[in-house]
């Protein structure tokens, strides 16, 4: 206990709970915070060209360190910028602590200039949102903040305030010896051992792991689960390169956008076992299309995931890692079990052939040389500039099907994306937030160019904190997924067309470089030496306004029926399937 200021307090309690990077925006609540900070050699600080940058910055960073390891200090009205990135926290199950600081207290409830009821904004986007009121507060409240975060699921908290609370001084006792919480809570014995006696006895199995498998570090888990039956493993777009890609039980990524090979044996599958994924509409049900073929085992940590979707024949509350390692106890105890090399397996051939199809298809994609270039060849040349221990980020749209589909990921967290909950213009600013947690790796981030409109003032922000990240805009001048689909739905592209200005004369502008690239034999060596400029570098890549939506489940070619909706989905395995009509 002592006497200190209400805002070194907060700086105090930050650092304790494991914070390393505050991204910050000025503003009059926030000018005692910010000359707080001068000094200070334990915490980073920088601060965004805009909130929404920021708070994407700020998720970029946490889902690569596996924790709420940057922290946002905004200002009141400010802080309403922020709920896009919560939300793709929140979906993402990024961990993430966001202080706002709103007008004097004595002001409260009386209209005061920039007074903002924030808590009750970003109640929804958040895992917990309250409001100080007293400076000896701040402390446990900051910290129940960070322990939130890190719950189960994880996500974005908020703790809203008042500004003379940063100045007041008062008896405060900052946590210390804090380290993130864990989760560890394990199945019902009885309920693993249903679950393993329907995996051992399938002919046709599959894991879906998702990305709360990713946070539970459950890697190694999955990986030996796999190999000791001689199940694939299908991943969503939070999880790829849980198990490497090269593994040859590995199908890639599963969903509307991912590995073909990945979706046809999900399709045909006796025995689902989705682990840490919501299993959502983008996740694998493919926009409402895909019935669940198989029996189902669904085990993540949010009892309110199980059944939101499909219901599942067995549904399990517990944490990933956990409940993996007990069923890998239990296949080992289970009496129907015959022990031999994955390799061996009745189905594993049929693995073998649907992923070797898969691979020389995308490898024939990328050799193709058209111009204008097609996205596939970019993203060949991405990865050929890249070693596996960089980091490529995909921000919404085309872009990310392209991405995941051409791209190898031997390790969780080598593909970073907002797809999430798919918020366009994410890409950039967490690409930023990928570098600066992983300094030692070079970061590539694709982007559209309607995507890059929404973020390329960060570029300024990357230049002053020496962020160095290469920018490849697939720029066919529209929001080309939208256009995609509304030329195949509805015969004419609304709503869709952009008029770009000269995206590498933009760069140079903010005092960056860069190059536009229209002959596809000089796409590598412009990679190339945007990953070795060690600055910001933008290529800027034309592609054809009439590439096809890289969708390998449903896609741009289903229309909702007019006037139609089911009137009772009771009894029905797949409870958010509904009919669609069919476009050509």
């Amino acid at each position: 206990m002592g006497l200190m200021r209400g805002a070194d307090a907060i700086l105090d309690t930050l650092e304790a709970g494991g914070t390393e990077l505050l991204v910050g925006y000025i503003g009059h609540t926030t000018q005692e915070l910010a000359d707080a900070t001068r000094g200070r050699t334990g915490m980073r600080t920088m601060y965004p060209a805009t909130e929404l940058g920021g708070a994407h910055l700020i998720n970029g960073y946490n889902y690569v360190k596996g924790r709420a390891a940057a922290a946002g200090l905004w200002h009141t009205c400010g802080t309403l910028l922020i709920p896009m990135a919560l939300y793709e926290g929140m979906s993402s199950r990024i961990p993430s602590v966001h202080l706002g600081f709103n007008v004097d207290g004595s002001f409260k409830g009386r209209e005061s200039m920039q007074e903002m009821p924030n808590v009750e904004v970003l109640a929804s986007t958040t895992r917990y949102s309250t409001r100080v009121e007293r400076p000896d507060k701040l402390p446990e409240t900051i910290n129940r903040a960070i322990q939130r975060a890190h719950g189960s699921p994880a996500g974005p908290t908020f703790v809203d305030i008042p500004f003379d609370l940063t100045v007041d001084i008062a008896e405060m006792e900052i946590p210390r010896g804090w380290s993130a919480p864990t989760n560890r809570t394990g199945a019902d014995p009885e309920q693993v051992r249903a679950a393993v006696d329907l995996l051992v006895g399938a002919k046709r199995p599959v894991l879906i792991v998702g990305g709360g498998a990713v946070s539970s570090g459950a890697d190694a888990e999955v990986k030996e689960l796999a190999e000791l039956i001689g199940v694939p493993v299908t991943t969503t777009l939070t999880s790829q390169g849980i198990l490497p890609e090269s593994h040859p039980l590995s199908l890639g990524t599963s969903g509307p956008i991912g590995w073909r090979c990945a979706n046809d044996w999900i399709a045909n599958a006796d025995v689902v076992v989705a682990v840490g994924s919501r299993i959502s509409e983008w996740g694998y049900s493919q926009s409402y299309t895909a019935p669940m073929p198989g029996r189902l085992i669904h085990i993540d940590t949010d009892a309110d995931q199980l059944g939101n979707f499909y219901f599942p024949e067995i549904g399990i509350v517990g944490d990933a890692r956990t409940v993996l390692r007990q069923m890998i106890e239990a296949v080992r105890q289970n009496s129907d079990f015959n022990e031999v090399p994955y390799q061996e397996r009745a189905h594993h051939s049929a693995v073998t052939e649907a992923k070797t199809k898969w691979v020389a298809e995308t490898r024939e994609r990328a050799q193709v040389n058209d111009s204008p270039i097609s996205p596939w060849r970019i993203v060949s040349a991405i990865e050929s500039a890249l070693t596996p221990e960089d980091v490529i980020v995909s921000d919404a749209g085309n872009n990310t099907g392209w991405i995941f589909q051409g791209t190898t990921a031997e390790r969780s967290r080598r593909l970073v994306t907002t797809f999430g909950a798919g918020v366009l213009g994410a890409g950039f600013p967490m690409a930023l937030g990928a570098k600066l947690a992983r300094p030692e790796s070079n970061v590539v981030v694709g982007v559209g160019d309607g995507g890059f409109g929404y973020a390329h003032n960060e570029i300024a922000l990357a230049l002053r904190e020496n962020i160095p990240v290469t920018i490849v805009v697939f720029n066919d001048s529209a929001l080309g997924a939208n256009k995609g689909f509304m030329t195949n739905l509805y015969g004419q592209p609304s709503w869709t067309a952009l008029n770009n200005p000269d995206f590498v004369a933009l760069a140079r502008a903010y005092g960056a470089d860069g190059e536009r690239v229209e002959d596809p034999g000089e796409l590598d060596a412009a990679v190339k030496r945007g990953v070795g400029s060690g600055t910001v570098y933008v290529i800027d890549v034309p592609i054809s306004e009439a590439h096809e939506y890289p969708a390998t489940g449903s896609g741009g070619k289903v229309k909702w029926p007019p006037r139609q909706w089911p009137a009772d989905a009771i009894g029905t395995r797949s409870p958010g399937r509904f009919d669609r009509l069919a476009i050509g």
